[in-house]
């Protein structure tokens, strides 16, 4: 009896198997191949080379995912990548060519910023603001925003901050505070970190 005819039909029972899917994803999968001109069969083979890929390189397909999405927001939103040095080195030098100007444009940037939340997501633009920030401050090893009753809080700690620099954060979210419809009562700054509390107009 020739046993290797029946190890090749189970490999083609195997092959032969149907890919179940929910119906709802397999109609959106063919909406998404007929959008891009190609066959369902191409679709779906292109998708799992994709998870295949990232698990290969050690991503987590939710974690690519989520990135992409923040990284379409942020380009939305007007942020552009910038080399750390050369920023910081940018904003130093026109911090001391002129630190009111400096400090007064990154106070307004951070009013825009609450204003644009608050618009998008009137019932909690906190939360929405706290979000986005904590994706866009690297090396922070503690951001804290919260509100209690009518005060606000937030700090900052980051041991890259200069003192010049911390001195332009603090700028920034004071504008955001502003916008947010606070008045700032307390506030310091200091390399490495920042503090600042807000109560309600």
């Amino acid at each position: 009896m020739d046993k290797s005819h029946g190890v090749d039909d189970h490999m083609a029972s195997e092959r032969r198997k149907t890919f179940v899917a929910r119906e709802d994803l397999l109609k959106a999968i063919s909406e998404i191949a007929r959008e891009n001109g190609k066959s369902l069969y191409e679709t779906v083979n292109e998708i799992f080379e994709t998870v295949i890929s990232f698990q290969k390189s050690g991503i987590k397909m939710q974690d690519a995912m989520e990135a992409c999405i923040k990284l379409k927001k942020f380009k939305e939103s007007g942020y552009v990548l910038c080399l750390e040095n050369l920023w910081n080195e940018i904003n130093l030098l026109a911090y001391h060519a002129c630190p009111a100007e400096v400090l007064e444009s990154w106070r307004t940037s951070g009013m825009w910023l609450a204003k644009r939340h608050s618009t998008k997501n009137a019932q909690n633009p906190l939360e929405s603001i706290q979000s986005e920030l904590k994706s866009s401050i690297w090396n922070a090893s503690e951001f804290v925003m919260r509100e209690d009753g009518g005060s606000i809080y937030l700090e900052l700690i980051n041991p890259r901050l200069s003192k010049e620099h911390s001195n332009i954060m603090l700028a920034f979210f004071e504008g955001v505070i502003s916008g947010l419809g606070f008045e700032v009562s307390e506030k310091e700054s200091q390399i490495g970190g920042l503090r600042i509390v807000g109560r309600k107009v």
